[in-house]
């Protein structure tokens, strides 16, 4: 899908609006304004910040919808390199770690999943990749339902990434950065104007690191954005962007549950096979698009995007499954003890005798099979939309509209092979060895599923302002998504899917202040059967789920509008989730039942002028009925109730800055089953964790300054990701260790 921001007045979708808005929302008083001699340096306050997103013209103030918004700034104090990291300023978010071999950028956002909801620009962002920051402007984090908005998905909401764009100004910004991880990181930053109206800007990364605290984890990468803009400040803009990114990763599936709990092993136990375990990935994008401001009512614009995902997955993780189906003793060519399990349930009968380990037995005879899912493909992406804004007044009311049509076509050429758990040697539990021998790389192709999806969407947004007072929002959006699904290995498979769908949006803004707004906003989305590029047998003939979310909330600016305030209450409930059909268990019926009540709160601007902050709290209330079994009730996975982030810097006069912030997630269930102990539901939780980091830096010349991040100063032990399903597939993966990062960066 794509999105286009275009609005005559202040958002827009060329590189040029973009830009302005993304200055804007990088803030503390950061660079917006240029001239060719040299930097001029213009403070905005929080008040005037707006998003880059078109069909919400309105300062972020009188935006009815949270929306989190991490600027450059906050990014390079943190020093962080990835979107994840990033991510830990926005509360309500939750990390996911992979199964069956899944890689990349993996979230729940306010408790659902939020796989297929990446964007840059506005602009959906499909593949399967490890995002780096080093393009990244801002980033901007939409809470809950938005299909009138951004097309399929969306349930707990869209995270925006706002790239850097050309600008009128020369940059010439670079850094190197070392670590007791063994990292290795540069990066550079060049624009380099053109003429009156155009510009050139290029961005290039390279990094290698390990893990603190993890063995043979490893993060090998490097990528390159360059961008062209023409007719910047002028009533016609067009810019092509390229972003290329590869990693060569080793992964880490962290440990598995035991009992309901993290397995109580050596926090060093791993569990891979690193000499063939990879995560690769290569990235290529390629945007262009063009705005023009017919006159002082109507914009028309036009954004373009090819994108191109390959991947190459071979990843190890523990698994119970048949290892415990033989003794200590025995080795495990010898005949399955497990033979005699009824094939349904195969619930555990003793505990020399498990189809996964029971409460009881002793951890030294407890052994893992290495689950060694493996698999490659392409992701391919082709998207357009035509956008049409205009800006008007009718009687009293001064109108927004938006209105375009959208067109997508995504493809998923992928190729599954055999697992090798069958064939490799059980390990112990408690002494791992990644060193065991096995067969080699797996080169028995078992699938090459073909999943080709299109999608034409038109939709009409209008924001209305009755008076000075009130604001009222109304939207709709029509999409027609097709699949086609396609297996021709083995027993053959074909599938076609089509979806018809509505998604329409309304909201109401009172302001009884210049500083303030409160706000009722009521908001849909869709997940359609084939939304992440996939289609089974179990699913192809179901409808789409559908969500919708009620939200009450209010902003307000304080201490001179440097201080921005949010509060929110939420109630978000998808009504047919997909479960598996209690009639046919090779089928899913749309029976289920997921909701989420919370409230947020967040401040993010300046205390004083030296001293900045952004803090956040959030507490989810999840539930959902049928996740576990038709009509039974139960927790929503990887959900945490309360979670909290404040990150704080003060700048002192003679340049030092020190800044220090504290991230804190609450327990979380990871999943539950009706296996481990017959006739009872079994949760398994993740323990809760706090984590603190710090900074300072200090311009040693006015072109050279150096900064010190200090990321999990207490060296505190914790799982920041987790995957559970059943009792005998399922894994945590912990934290990073306390880690030292120096960095020297260098402005020309």
């Amino acid at each position: 899908m794509t999105r286009i921001n275009i609005s005559g007045a202040s958002l827009g979708v060329s590189s040029a609006t973009l830009t302005s808005a993304a200055a804007i929302t990088a803030a503390f008083g950061q660079q917006v304004a240029a001239n060719d001699q040299g930097k001029t340096i213009e403070t905005v306050t929080v008040t005037d910040r707006r998003l880059t997103i078109g069909l919400l013209p309105e300062k972020l103030l009188d935006t009815p919808q949270t929306v989190n918004v991490i600027p450059t700034e906050v990014i390079k104090e943190q020093g962080v390199t990835n979107l994840q990291d990033a991510l830990k300023n926005v509360p309500g978010i939750t990390l996911n770690a992979g199964e069956g071999g899944t890689h990349g950028d993996l979230v729940n956002l306010r408790g659902f999943s939020a796989g297929d909801d990446y964007f840059i620009d506005g602009l959906r962002d499909t593949g399967i990749y490890n995002r780096d920051v080093f393009d990244v402007q801002s980033i901007e984090v939409y809470k809950g339902p938005a299909s009138t908005l951004f097309g399929r998905g969306t349930t707990g909401g869209v995270i925006n990434q706002v790239s850097k764009s050309a600008q009128l100004y020369p940059v010439d910004d670079f850094t190197l950065s070392g670590g007791n991880n063994s990292e290795i990181r540069g990066t550079g930053d060049v624009n380099y104007v053109l003429g009156d109206t155009s510009a050139v800007r290029v961005n290039v990364m390279g990094q290698r690191n390990n893990v603190v605290g993890r063995p043979f984890a490893r993060t090998q990468k490097w990528g390159i954005a360059p961008t062209y803009s023409y007719g910047i400040g002028t009533d016609t803009v067009f810019s092509l962007k390229y972003l290329h990114q590869q990693e060569d990763d080793i992964p880490d599936y962290g440990i598995p549950f035991l009992f309901g709990a993290p397995a109580p092993v050596s926090h060093r136990a791993y569990y891979g096979l690193p000499s063939d375990d990879r995560s690769k990935a290569e990235i290529d994008v390629v945007t262009a698009s063009a705005e023009h401001r017919l006159d002082d009512v109507f914009t028309i614009s036009d954004k373009a995007r090819y994108g191109h995902y390959w991947f190459d997955s071979v990843q190890t993780a523990a698994t119970y499954g048949t290892a415990n189906c033989f003794n200590g003793i025995a080795p495990f060519a010898s005949t399955a003890l497990c033979a005699s399990l009824p094939a349904a349930g195969r619930s555990p009968v003793s505990a020399t005798n498990p189809y996964f380990p029971i409460f009881g037995t002793p951890l030294n005879q407890i052994v893992v099979q290495r689950d060694r899912p493996s698999g490659s493909g392409t992701i391919a992406t082709m998207m357009n939309e035509t956008d049409l804004t205009a800006v008007f007044s009718t009687s009293d009311f001064h109108h927004h509209v938006v209105t375009g049509i959208e067109l997508d076509k995504e493809d998923a050429d992928l190729t599954r092979f055999v697992n090798q758990n069958t064939v490799i040697t059980p390990t112990p539990l408690l002494a791992p060895d990644p060193h065991e021998s096995f067969p080699g790389h797996q080169t028995t192709v078992r699938q090459k599923p073909i999943t080709k999806t299109a999608t034409e969407g038109v939709f009409i947004v209008d924001t209305v302002d009755f008076s000075e007072l009130w604001n009222f929002v109304g939207g709709f959006r029509f999409d027609h998504f097709g699949a086609r699904f396609d297996q021709n290995l083995g027993t053959p498979s074909h599938f076609r899917h089509n979806d018809n769908i509505g998604s329409p949006r309304a909201a109401l803004v009172y302001k009884p202040a210049a500083n303030s707004s409160v706000y009722f906003s009521y908001g849909t989305s869709f997940n359609p059967s084939a939304e992440t590029l996939s289609l089974a047998a179990s699913n192809q003939g179901l409808g789409p789920e559908r969500d919708r979310t009620y939200e009450f909330g209010g902003k307000a600016t304080v201490l001179n509008g440097q201080m921005a305030l949010t509060a929110a209450a939420f109630n978000t409930v998808k009504t047919n989730a997909r479960i598996s059909d209690p009639l046919n268990p090779t089928l899913q019926s749309l029976a289920g039942t997921e909701r989420v009540n919370g409230v947020e709160f967040g401040a993010q601007g300046r205390l004083t002028e030296n001293w900045e902050l952004i803090a956040g709290y959030t507490y989810l209330a999840p539930h959902a009925v049928g996740l576990i079994a038709a009509g039974v009730a139960g927790p929503i996975p990887n959900t945490a109730r309360n979670q909290g982030n404040i990150w704080s810097v003060y700048d002192f006069e003679e340049g030092l800055k020190l800044g220090a912030g504290l991230n804190w997630t609450g327990r979380r269930d990871a999943g539950s089953d009706t296996l481990s102990v017959p006739g009872q539901i079994i949760v398994a939780k993740v323990p809760s964790y706090a984590t603190i980091d710090a900074m300072a830096s200090y311009p040693v010349t006015d072109n050279l300054t150096f900064q010190l991040n200090i990321y999990n100063l207490a060296n505190a032990f914790y799982y920041a990701t987790s995957y559970d399903t059943r009792p005998n597939e399922n894994h945590v993966v912990p934290g990073v260790g306390r880690t030292f990062l120096l960095t020297a960066g260098i402005s020309l």
